[in-house]
């Protein structure tokens, strides 16, 4: 496939923020690779804001919900009527391979998700991973066709320069200008992913007794979390349940380090370049979601061995146990932030 202003490309992620997040070095180097071609972005309306003011795309195609066959069939149609040279589907799913059959392109690829290894590592205890294998490798490996290499700059994402200062003036919160700032995200959409709040609460007031400010992170269901964590000492920020994708990535950008469970926070963290301390239940490293900056750290412990018992999380413990979780102590956590 040749570059020019003819080339059109659309990628395929409809969900989540952690996978959405993942791909934008693959939107990176097909905008080095192609610098005068239409790349275009299809996604789910409830996440298009973490594509917002990506300077590599052209376009980010919104995906309405519920996603029902009256819907596919018009987005089906709009996708023809561009008569891309490439689609990327980077998600594989009914919804994306709907999408994409019986259109006429040059270049179709297609993300490959591992699913026999990852169920042989769930189910059965057997690892047959070659080595810890990055789920935003593969997706840059999924556009070899095209001539993509990976770059080595990893993920981003771009919050306006004054959205900081518009979400302290609708919130009355602020972020201290020389103290060290460390978020934390005791929320996950799973339980078998959430570090007991007892232990975030244990952290959250040692960092204000060391003369750090804190702050608090996550969506509206992680508010209750939230606000037991925040009661353990009045200087604590807590923005849960008031910011949207994009102002959470500019509130990250000012912090110097984050302590999250297995979440879209961690990958969000990262893409605006600040390293994280992320604790590991449920799911482990092999399966892909894991932090990538030198100066990250996942905390997990390795020798509770009925880890993973799933790939994406429990909403309780199969085992009653939760050793995966309740075995790591708050100052191991600590030590780690240092």
């Amino acid at each position: 496939m040749q570059g020019g202003e003819k080339t059109k490309i659309l990628l395929i992620r409809l969900s989540s923020i952690g996978d959405i997040v993942l791909t934008t070095p693959v939107i990176r180097l097909l905008r080095q690779k192609y610098p005068e071609a239409q790349i275009d972005y299809l996604v789910k309306s409830r996440f298009a804001e973490l594509l917002q003011n990506n300077p590599h795309l052209t376009r980010v195609l919104e995906f309405p919900e519920p996603g029902n066959l009256g819907v596919l069939r018009a987005i089906w149609h709009d996708i023809h009527q561009q008569k891309y040279n490439a689609i990327i589907d980077l998600h594989k799913n009914v919804r994306s391979l709907i999408l994409s059959v019986c259109q006429k392109q040059e270049i179709k690829a297609r993300f490959r998700k591992h699913g026999w290894r990852r169920t042989l590592l769930v189910k059965f205890g057997l690892d047959v991973y070659a080595k810890e294998s990055s789920v935003m490798l593969r997706y840059i490996e999924t556009t070899a066709s095209l001539g993509i290499t990976d770059d080595g700059e990893g993920t981003e994402l771009f919050p306006p320069a004054e959205l900081l200062e518009k979400i302290e003036k609708r919130t009355g919160l602020s972020l201290p200008k020389s103290q060290v700032v460390v978020a934390l995200a005791p929320g996950a959409a799973h339980f078998t992913k959430r570090w007991p709040v007892e232990n975030y609460k244990t952290i959250a007031k040692a960092l204000v007794q060391q003369g750090k400010k804190c702050i608090i992170l996550g969506g509206s269901g992680d508010q209750q979390l939230s606000k037991e964590v925040a009661a353990t000492a009045t200087e604590i920020v807590n923005f849960t349940g008031q910011l949207s994708l994009l102002e959470s990535a500019a509130v990250l950008e000012k912090c110097d380090r984050l302590v999250t469970n297995d979440t879209g926070l961690m990958h969000m963290a990262e893409a605006v370049k600040t390293p994280v301390t992320a604790i590991f239940g449920s799911t482990v490293r092999q399966l892909g979601f894991y932090p990538f900056l030198r100066e990250s750290r996942v905390i997990e412990n390795e020798t509770v061995k009925c880890r993973p018992c799933s790939h994406v999380g429990r909403q309780n413990c199969p085992k009653g146990h939760f050793l995966c979780m309740n075995s790591i102590p708050p100052e191991a956590v600590l030590e780690k932030i240092e």
